[in-house]
């Protein structure tokens, strides 16, 4: 039995997820090919880097966002694309697609695919393949999400993991304080955010401490829409929440206007950063070359909302993993001892995986 992992696009930076997994059970059967998200490119102008492989048997998608699915539309329509039912809407409609539970098990060529969410978006998964010792892909992922569940995977001998924030270590929490300070501007306070992501758990943290004059773009996901979702696909606490909030068409008069696209390249986002009379930007998120200038310009703010797993996060999730080798994805990680002293000796720089297991008879 062979297993070979192949990061196309994914390692070095913060850029389009794209991994190849090649399973072969035996020399004398076929190999069988599957793509683990199809990412495209984050900044204008950037190609993804990657390109369809050959013979894929099916594409999972972990989420809606951009640099996980922005390449599915180069995508053959003919190859099996697997989505949960809350991301499918949001993807290309020349797919063939089939259905991915948000916490379940399912077999795509005869492999078990395990998936459960990842705290990170609305519909988000992560994927566990039952080849080999497993192998666990996290997608992008969060255990601090009081929108979103994370559900603890199965062990896996091999982890490819969200390491976005690299070995950063402060709180969700720490940023929310942050962003109080910023109530007390004379302008309204304009939120690009993910639509499916972080921008109704904004507004339900804002509602949870009293502050209602907030206001969500037309492009972001609703309460009503988060509360028809599947059961697990929210938090319970949140849910509380969620059924409260009296939902109202969007108002640019709001204090704090939460909109997409994240990148404030287009959308609503866009048209109102062209009014910086009124506006003043607060980025939360990854922030292409406009807002870094912006911000260095103290035309607008960040603070980090955390969707992505702090330092001690890597570690719970890699200790409760067991994995003999684990990838951290999406981040330059420039010196490898210091994240195995981090992280644990598990940790590997490498783009290429191959490993050979005995079939016991």
């Amino acid at each position: 039995m062979k297993v070979s992992i192949d990061i196309l696009s994914g390692a070095g930076r913060k850029t389009a997820a794209a991994i190849l997994v090649t399973y072969q059970a035996s020399l004398e059967s076929q190999k069988i090919r599957f793509l683990l998200d199809a990412g495209g490119a984050l900044e204008v102008g950037e190609v993804k880097g990657w390109t369809q492989p050959d013979n894929l048997d099916a594409i999972f998608i972990s989420h809606d966002h951009e640099d996980h699915m922005g390449g599915l539309k180069d995508i053959d329509g003919n190859v099996p694309v697997y989505a949960t039912a809350p991301v499918q809407p949001w993807l290309p409609k020349h797919l063939n697609m089939h259905e991915l539970p948000v916490s379940g098990t399912i077999s795509v060529c005869g492999i078990e695919i395990t998936t459960g969410s990842a705290g990170h978006s609305f519909g988000g998964v992560w994927l566990h393949l039952n080849i080999g010792n497993g192998v666990f892909y996290s997608g992008d992922f969060s255990l601090e999400s009081t929108l979103y569940p994370f559900t603890m995977p199965p062990k896996a001998s091999v982890s490819l993991l969200d390491a976005s924030y690299g070995l950063y270590d402060h709180s969700l929490e720490q940023g929310k304080q942050s962003l109080l300070t910023f109530l007390n501007e004379d302008k309204s306070l304009l939120m690009p955010v993910p639509q499916t992501g972080r921008a109704l758990e904004i507004a339900c943290w804002l509602t949870s401490i009293g502050i209602e004059d907030w206001t969500l773009g037309s492009d972001c996901l609703s309460p009503e829409m988060a509360l028809a979702a599947p059961v697990d696909s929210i938090c319970e606490g949140a849910r509380l929440i969620l059924k409260d909030i009296k939902h109202q068409p969007f108002n640019p008069n709001a204090k704090v206007i939460l909109c997409g696209d994240p990148d404030g390249m287009s959308g609503i986002a866009a048209e109102l950063l062209l009014q910086p009379e009124y506006y003043l930007p607060v980025y939360t998120g990854h922030l292409p070359e406009h807002a870094r200038e912006a911000v260095s310009e103290d035309k607008a703010y960040f603070v980090r909302w955390n969707v992505h797993p702090r330092k001690q996060d890597l570690k719970r999730l890699i200790d409760h993993l067991e994995c003999d080798t684990c990838c951290p994805l999406f981040n330059g990680m420039k010196d490898l001892q210091e994240w195995r002293a981090a992280l644990g000796p598990s940790i590997t720089s490498q783009t290429y995986i191959e490993q050979t297991y005995e079939i016991n008879p």
